[in-house]
């Protein structure tokens, strides 16, 4: 159990670190830096955050308080992102 928990903490912090990108873009965009392979690594990195946080929900099923946790993690990682992403259009 002890691996499971450190497993979904890391996962946890990495989702809430994610949700950090999009402002370190758009430091890097402020100051005239060409960002384009940085959102796509991100998109990249975002895509493989969400498939292993629905397998870890998966994992843990949904009476899960983890399972609770990792959902609202990886929603505000993904509603920050694509908030990101349409603003850019």
């Amino acid at each position: 159990m002890m691996a499971t928990d450190n497993g979904m903490d890391k996962l946890l912090s990495e989702l809430s670190q994610a949700r950090t990108w999009s402002a370190r873009i758009k430091g890097l965009m402020g100051n005239g830096v060409e960002v384009s392979q940085e959102i796509r690594e991100a998109d990249r990195r975002i895509e493989d955050l969400e498939r292993r946080a629905g397998e870890a929900m998966k994992r843990l099923g949904c009476v899960s308080p983890q399972t609770r946790a990792i959902y609202h993690a990886m929603a505000d990682m993904l509603i920050s992102w694509y908030a990101f992403k349409d603003a850019l259009e």
